[in-house]
């Protein structure tokens, strides 16, 4: 059976560099290694990735997309904006907790050599943050009603939102249900606050 035939090779070549990482963790995945786990030749991942920071990037933003829709089905399940965004950071703090590459990510040795996956939910999360920010800002405006806060300010409120939640996925110091709730408290004092202006 040809490439083409089979899963498209990104996927296979991301199926197959999450199941390295689950066997032995990030820092033994190389392109060699995910060549032979997938079947492919070494060029066809350099063609996919170009680089292992590349292929670090590729399954961040592949687990996003899983993320982001449990925030969409969270917020749509609620009435209340506050009520929704605790849903939603609850429902994305747990699934943070059973996902491998975030517990890839917050297993991590402090001085192990190969960071890629903890920058790119630290340090370059800038392409993270701004989805995020995307679909929570869609979600708001399909689901519920005006909020007393000018587009501006509602961008800034969800941006701490997701940088908050983000920063909780990779170093959590609470549960994910108190941590929601502290998140949703705070966003609940911002719209009572803007409501008296």
């Amino acid at each position: 059976m040809t490439e083409t035939i089979q899963a498209p090779v990104r996927d296979r070549l991301l199926d197959a560099a999450q199941q390295v990482i689950e066997q032995s963790g990030w820092s033994t995945v190389t392109m060699a290694r995910l060549a032979d786990a997938a079947g492919v030749s070494r060029q066809t991942v350099y063609n996919e990735f170009g680089t292992k920071h590349g292929l670090a990037q590729q399954l961040v933003l592949r687990e996003l997309d899983r993320f982001l829709a449990v925030v969409r089905d969270r917020m749509a399940a609620e009435t209340e904006i506050v009520e929704g965004i605790r849903a939603a950071c609850e429902g994305v703090l747990l699934m943070g907790e059973q996902n491998l590459i975030v517990r890839t990510v917050v297993g991590s040795l402090p001085d192990e050599h190969d960071t890629d996956l903890l920058q790119l939910l630290t340090t370059d999360s800038g392409e993270i943050i701004r989805a995020a920010v995307l679909v929570v800002l869609q979600s708001i405006e399909e689901f519920y009603p005006p909020l007393p806060l000018t587009p501006m300010e509602l961008e800034v409120a969800v941006e701490v939102v997701v940088r908050l939640v983000l920063s909780s996925i990779t170093r959590p110091s609470k549960p994910a249900r108190e941590a929601a709730a502290d998140i949703a408290w705070i966003v609940g004092l911002a719209l009572r606050g803007a409501s008296r202006d």
